[in-house]
């Protein structure tokens, strides 16, 4: 987490290099980093089964869906060859 120095010095230098006003900046942080927040949670939410694959798809897209699988399904057969050494 930053401290109030660290963010003032981000805002400033946002303002100098956008010409846009601080509210403005602070509006599309603000909506930056929900949607950060809510595709990193229903990545977890998908992987850990709490949503479906339906409802991830709805959110995330195909695309990332199918992502998400290869990669659950590379770990658990590398999990296996730990394993079976």
């Amino acid at each position: 987490m930053q401290d109030a120095k660290g963010i003032t010095r981000e805002l400033t230098f946002l303002t100098r290099r956008t010409g846009e006003d601080e509210l403005t900046l602070l509006s599309r942080a603000l909506q930056l980093g929900l949607s950060t927040l809510f595709t990193r949670t229903a990545e977890q939410s998908f992987i850990d089964g709490e949503i479906s694959r339906e409802e991830a798809v709805s959110i995330l897209t195909e695309r990332r869906v199918q992502e998400i699988e290869y990669a659950k399904q590379a770990l658990t057969q590398d999990i296996a060859r730990g394993f079976n050494r």
